[in-house]
Order: structure tokens, then sequence, then C-alpha cells
């Protein structure tokens, strides 16, 4: 890949045409940079950035530490490349960090694609989405700047765990509505990585285990569950995960409910387009009853040997009409 790409997951790593650009390796360029980028387009209060990457020193030890980690920044990023690259703008009071067209940032890439799906029902996502999602689930090598445990960094880590096991869960979800348990079980263990004590995860590999058929599996899960949420957090599964557990040992395991509810809504839908025809072919058959009565009585006009015999048969046909 061409241009600039960064990585923020895991380890901080910088790349301009594939080759590393090992000049970002002091830290407090490192930190500031990795705060710009990720606070990026919008400028940031010079006394913000000092707050949160320096409100331990003194004021003046700290515009200044903020004054020369500017000038290496700059420095550093003038003299990897001679083709235009991240350009910080800088005045008294706002820093701003401007990013070329050719540049690939993984924690921009990964938020972009959650906030596409972000508040989607499973039932609502295309395919195209699950393959972003899938992508997005890749790119996250790890925890956001791991090694670092700055106040800021630290609620941006949790920010960012938490849209990964979202995505994680809709696409152990997806997989089970498709009936791809074994990709499913894989992103359903994903989740259980990050967090041994996480019952949502228990819940759904008890369900692809179940569904693909290991009901033994599927019962050994709930016991680990159990174990993890004493141990971890001293409480008991959910009633819902209980349930669960009861349904799979007596073999009761009920399928998807978002596949339940798209059965329950094709059914409705066939029975309103049923009662519709049937009510179409009665409004026909009466029509065709009419049209055939009609053409008997111009018959019977026609037929008749004067005005007078006429206007009988209109009066009759007026009597049998009510």
């Amino acid at each position: 890949m061409s241009g600039w790409k960064i990585t923020l997951f895991g380890k901080f790593n910088v790349y301009h045409d594939e080759t590393r650009l090992t000049r970002f390796d002091t830290r407090p360029v490192q930190e500031l940079f990795g705060y710009l980028l990720l606070f990026q387009p919008q400028p940031q209060p010079r006394e913000s950035v000092i707050e949160t990457l320096w409100g331990d020193l003194s004021a003046g030890k700290a515009r200044k530490k903020l004054r020369q980690t500017l000038w290496r920044l700059q420095s550093t990023l003038a003299e990897q490349t001679n083709s235009y690259g991240p350009e910080l703008l800088i005045d008294n009071d706002w820093i701003q960090l401007v990013l070329p067209q050719n540049f690939w940032l993984d924690t921009e890439e990964f938020e972009n694609i959650f906030n596409a799906v972000n508040g989607k029902r499973i039932s609502e996502l295309s395919t195209s989405d699950l393959n972003k999602m899938q992508y997005a689930v890749e790119i996250y090598k790890g925890d956001l700047l791991e090694g670092w445990y700055a106040d800021w960094c630290l609620f941006e880590r949790e920010r960012f765990q938490i849209m990964q096991l979202t995505l994680l869960d809709k696409l152990a979800q997806a997989c089970e509505l498709q009936h791809q348990y074994d990709l499913g079980l894989t992103y359903a263990m994903e989740l259980l990585r990050h967090d041994q004590a996480y019952e949502r995860a228990h819940y759904l590999l008890m369900r692809l285990h179940a569904l693909s058929g290991n009901r033994t599996q599927a019962l050994h899960q709930y016991a680990r569950c159990v174990t993890a949420l004493r141990e971890e957090l001293d409480v008991e599964p959910s009633e819902r995960t209980k349930q669960l557990y009861e349904q799979i040992r007596s073999d009761k395991l009920q399928p998807p409910l978002i596949l339940e509810e798209k059965v329950a809504f094709q059914s409705t839908a066939k029975t309103s387009l049923s009662t519709v025809l049937k009510h179409l072919e009665e409004v026909s058959m009466t029509l065709s009853r009419l049209e055939h009565q009609i053409k008997e009585e111009i018959v019977t006009f026609e037929r008749a040997p004067s005005s007078r015999g006429a206007e009988t048969l209109w009066m009759e046909t007026q009597k049998r009409h009510g």
C-alpha cells in the first residue's frame, strides 16, 4: 500500500510507502501524534493538549514540553518524505492535524465501519455490511496503543473495546442466522477472549454449539459460564441463560428468534394474499353473472314484436330485479 499507513491498534507504527518510519519511536512524539490522530479532524485547544498529555508538570514546563514536541513532530514529518504528508496547523490557541488523501489509519477505518452498521438489526445487515464488519474485526490487531496507560488513552481504549465486542456479537448472531455455525463460534470465542466473564459470549457459544449438533459442548459451555461468573463477579447466570441451558439439556432448543419473526411475517403475508385473491375471484364471478344476465335481457328486448311488448318485458324485468 503506497502512501501513509498508521496503526494504533496494538503497537504504534507509522509506515510510508510500506517502509516503517523509526523516527516516530520517541514516546513524546508518539503520544502527541497519536492523540492528534485520534481526535482529528477537529482542532485541539493548546491548553487541553497540555493538560491531557503533561498535566502532571508545572504550567511553564508543560508549555515548554508542548513546544519542543511540536517542533520534533513537525521536523519528523518533514524529513520522512518529499510527497505531501500529514501537516500540523499551529497557532497561539489551537493545534490541528491535517491528513492527506493517501492516508490510512486503522482506528478511523474501524470506527467508520462501526458507525455505518451500529443501530442496525441483524436482519437489516446487507452482505456488504457483513463483509465490512469482518474486515473491521480483522484490523483490530490488539487493544488501542497497548502499553500506554495515560487516562485519555485508557478511556479511548475502552471505547474501542466496546465497539469491537459489539461487532463480534453482531457477526456471531449473523452467522447463526445464516447457519454458519463454525464461523459464528470463532467470533463468539473471540468475544470470550476479551472477557472470560462476558455472559453474552457464553450464551452465544451455547446456542452455536447446540445448533451445530454438539449438545455436550453446549452444556460444558454453560458450566464454564457458571464458574467464570462466580469467580470473577460472584453472581449466578441470568434467567435467560438458565432457560437456554434447560432447553439444550432437554433437547428443545428453539430456532433463532429472527428466523421465527421472518417466518411469521411470511406466513402473515401469504394469508393476507390468499384472502385478497379469494375476494377478487368472488368479485370476478359476480361480474360474470351480471354480464350474462345483461346479455340475456338485450336479446329478449331485440326479439320483442312491438313497443308494447317491449314495455311489458321491461316491467317484468324490473319486477325480477326488485
